[in-house]
């Protein structure tokens, strides 16, 4: 249920997205950004984008699937797929039939923290495309039939997690590492088939709020006539009612080990987490850094010795997810059955070292010289721009985020990259959450920890 899912106020100008990369640095020179607040509290983000003809829009209103209500985990996430599904006006044939004739996509999802609207199209096709956006958003009718054939396609799809070893280590993870707090919450079959129409539609009346809302506009538009359109569209909607409470933050919590048993499994998979931090820590630019030498990149340490020098994986990767109130550290990768000991003893050796002994000036240099590299090519694009300019309003980023972002980064010293190393990388504060047959892996376990052993079946019921 969840989707996954992670930027400037000035006069609006005609200017072009630009990129120059010189010798040992890059610069960031993006179009003006308008931003205004409607009387209703929307707020709004737009950007001239003239190199392509189309429209970006993406809608964010904070809350998401922590505000399921008690013991109807997913009820959130199905609302968000209920508002293509039927309004006031339209059956939900009718309205992807005027999504096809547009030739753009409009796509609806939530994650812990927030619900998005996602509107891609042509140009010349923005009034359209814009009433339909508003007509799914403002005016839904969550039909029973089409409630009841969502609800059976997402049990339905939980009834089979157990084919997928990696699917059930997520979701497992996600459970163990966030119990007690609301980022821990997950659809499990149960919840889902007690969710009602009722349920669907108090979760749409507190979610769904102009006083709650972000509109980003990115396209080949004049500014002032999107302000008009949005406010035109959006502007006479009222509020719901009061703003639900802060996420309280992700509390510390010590290592834990969980088994799921999968008899049948032909490989083990494999996670490694911790809490990690807030996506307004201090700790943000170090930690990619320290993450691309780790596990973040194609030549990280993670890859070349449990990929390339010992051959234990095909795939591995380790990670910062950061949310509002928290986030963690995660390693993922998967193995052999047989060689289950020899992975986790390699990883942790992996971790222990970089933790211990830091990394290099050399890796600390390739390592800002390749995330410079990746942010400048992520930037070029009219989506990546919207997504970056929601993040920024969503999480409380500065109005100078994308301009500085390299300048911070390359402000990142190779003492506080250690320290990040040295604080999130340490293999026994981290929990494992392992995938496989328990009858074979048990016996390469000794040592590891103590492991709560757990059936397949009982995963997400």
């Amino acid at each position: 249920m969840r989707s996954v899912h992670r930027l400037l106020s000035c006069l609006i100008g005609g200017a072009l997205l630009m990129i120059s990369v010189r010798a040992h640095c890059q610069k960031i020179q993006l179009p003006p950004v308008m931003r205004a607040r409607l009387a209703n509290g929307i707020r709004l983000v737009i950007m001239e984008y003239h190199r392509a003809p189309t429209l970006t829009v993406r809608a964010v209103f904070a809350g998401g699937e922590r505000l399921d209500p008690p013991q109807k985990d997913g009820a959130t996430s199905l609302m968000t797929q209920l508002l293509k599904k039927g309004t006031e006006k339209h059956t939900a044939p009718e309205i992807a039939e005027a999504i096809d004739y547009l030739g753009g996509s409009l796509e609806i999802g939530a994650d812990d923290e927030r619900c998005t609207a996602s509107l891609d199209i042509l140009a010349k096709d923005t009034n359209a495309g814009m009433d339909l956006l508003a007509e799914v958003i403002k005016h839904p009718t969550f039909p029973s039939e089409e409630l009841d054939r969502e609800r059976n396609l997402e049990v339905s799809s939980l009834q089979s997690i157990g084919e997928d070893p990696g699917r059930v280590a997520n979701y497992v993870l996600t459970g163990t590492m966030y119990a007690g707090h609301p980022y821990g919450r997950e659809a499990s079959i149960s919840s889902l088939k007690s969710i009602t129409r009722e349920d669907v539609l108090s979760t749409y009346q507190s979610s769904f709020s102009p006083d709650r809302m972000i509109i980003v506009a990115v396209g080949d538009f004049k500014a002032a006539e999107m302000a008009s359109s949005l406010k035109a569209r959006f502007g006479d909607w009222a509020s719901s009612g009061a703003a639900p409470a802060p996420t309280p933050p992700v509390p510390p919590r010590s290592a834990s080990y969980v088994l799921i048993d999968k008899p049948d499994a032909t490989q083990t998979q494999v996670r490694f987490a911790r809490i990690g931090f807030a996506r307004t820590s201090p700790d943000y630019y170090a930690a990619q850094l320290a993450n691309t030498v780790l596990g973040g990149g194609f030549t990280s340490r993670l890859v070349d010795e449990v990929r390339v020098n010992k051959s234990l994986t095909y795939n591995i990767g380790s990670y910062f997810s950061c949310e509002k109130a928290g986030g963690l550290f995660e390693v993922s990768t998967f193995t052999k059955i047989e060689t289950t000991r020899a992975l986790l003893d390699t990883v942790k050796t992996v971790l222990a070292k970089t933790a211990q002994a830091g990394i290099t000036r050399a890796e600390y240099n390739k390592a800002r010289g390749y995330l410079a590299g990746q942010f400048a090519v992520h930037v070029e694009t009219p989506e990546a721009l919207a997504g970056e300019l929601a993040s920024m309003a969503f999480y409380g980023l500065p109005d100078n985020y994308l301009e500085t972002y390299l300048p911070r980064l390359r402000a990142v010293t190779l003492p506080e990259v250690n320290r990040i190393a040295k604080t999130y990388f340490g293999p026994n504060a981290l929990s494992a959450v392992l995938v496989g047959p328990a009858g074979k892996i048990t016996s390469q376990l000794k040592g590891e920890g103590n492991f709560d052993v757990r059936p397949v079946s009982a995963v997400a019921r």
